[in-house]
């Protein structure tokens, strides 16, 4: 077994389509958006903080149901 599975995969084992991958991505620069607006001192931080929360839900939920990895995690993976 590799110390690295593709958790890129679903869980067919099938590799991730370009939409899943797109899709990962998209989901992952939008939590990354959240977080990088919180340093903007005109932010409102509870709004930013229960649009983060959901942002992550989606993507955890995307992960969890075998999703493809967003490319800054694929890349970073040895």
């Amino acid at each position: 077994m590799p110390a690295h599975p593709d958790a890129s995969a679903p869980h067919c084992g099938r590799p991730a389509t370009a939409p899943q991958r797109e899709k990962a991505d998209e989901l992952f620069d939008r939590l990354s958006s959240l977080l990088r607006d919180a340093a903007d001192p005109d932010a409102d931080p509870a709004r930013l903080v229960r649009e983060a929360d959901r942002a992550f839900d989606t993507l955890h939920r995307h992960l969890s149901r075998g999703g493809a990895l967003p490319r800054p995690w694929r890349d970073a993976r040895h």
